[in-house]
């Protein structure tokens, strides 16, 4: 069976399947428990983390080029904003931006919505239609009920996001069924080096079929999407007290210049930079707790 190939959703039962991530062929599957973030005084925005996409709500930094390797789902809450992709700078109040494609952003004095969502996810491939195989275009939200801009509450967004997609009207795009299960493995064993050949041979493709596959399915490079994956680690665990060094070791890079780059890369910048100048409030929404806890000893 291919992922999505038949899979239409109602709103509730979409916002159900974009909690939880890529178990939606799962006829058990429950939502993770909601958690509202910690409170605090003089915060810009609040940073909502899932297993496969994380939104951020508020006032937001500009950045230079750089490209996510997740897609970028952006709205202007208030007024439009300026966006750069692959070096063509236009005003818009709400787009679409491909995974791996060169952005850049400058809010201006716009609250933001930004929506970043993993490239094999069942958000973004029932997004994917939208851009009609463009790297970006603009959306039309009118009658969408948008997030209020001070909202910190992991259900409104995640009901927020599902009104979003409801209305693109398409069913997700099918993901070849071997390029899910590397997907999983992946985030599941998380490995420090790429074996690509190990991989490959799991689900019978050779190491070159696979490299091609998975760009096809995925418009992301194999070995960019692993470290998106440990990016999102890093970013999912962070804490005031943990050094880079630390974050980095246990996300796996190699040390901490290369998770530094990474997300340099990414991002223009370190997500946690926005946490740690207090920037942010953090709510992991639908992040295991037994994985914190074994990530905090």
């Amino acid at each position: 069976m291919t992922v999505g190939a038949s899979l239409r959703v109602t709103e509730p039962r979409l916002l159900e399947v974009c909690l939880q991530g890529n178990a939606e062929l799962s006829d058990t599957m429950q939502a993770p428990p909601f958690k509202t973030p910690t409170s605090g005084q003089g915060h810009k925005g609040t940073l909502f983390l899932w297993q496969d996409h994380w939104q951020v709500l508020g006032q937001l930094m500009p950045n230079r080029s750089h490209r996510h390797i997740s897609a970028s789902l952006l709205v202007g809450l208030d007024r439009p904003f300026r966006l750069a992709v692959d070096g063509e700078w236009r005003e818009t109040r709400a787009a679409i931006v491909a995974p791996d494609v060169p952005q850049a952003l400058e809010p201006g004095e716009a609250r933001i919505w930004s929506v970043q969502l993993d490239p094999d996810s069942v958000c973004w491939r029932s997004l994917k239609s939208v851009t009609a195989g463009m790297a970006s275009t603009d959306l039309s939200l009118t009658g969408v009920g948008l997030p209020d801009p001070g909202e910190t509450d992991c259900e409104a967004m995640a009901c927020a996001l599902a009104r979003v997609i409801s209305q693109s009207g398409h069913a997700p795009v099918a993901l070849d069924d071997r390029i899910a299960g590397i997907c999983r493995k992946l985030r599941a064993e998380l490995p420090e080096r790429l074996e690509l050949n190990s991989l490959a041979q799991s689900v019978g493709l050779s190491s070159s079929r696979l490299t091609h596959l998975f760009r096809q399915e995925t418009g992301v490079p194999l070995r960019r999407f692993l470290l998106h994956l440990k990016i999102n680690r890093a970013l999912a665990f962070w804490e005031p007290g943990i050094s880079v060094s630390r974050l980095a070791t246990e996300a796996g890079f190699y040390d901490q210049p290369h998770l530094v780059r990474t997300a340099r890369d990414m991002f223009d910048a370190l997500p946690s930079a926005y946490v740690a100048a207090g920037w942010f409030n953090v709510c992991r929404c639908g992040i295991d707790d037994q994985a914190l806890s074994d990530f905090s000893r």
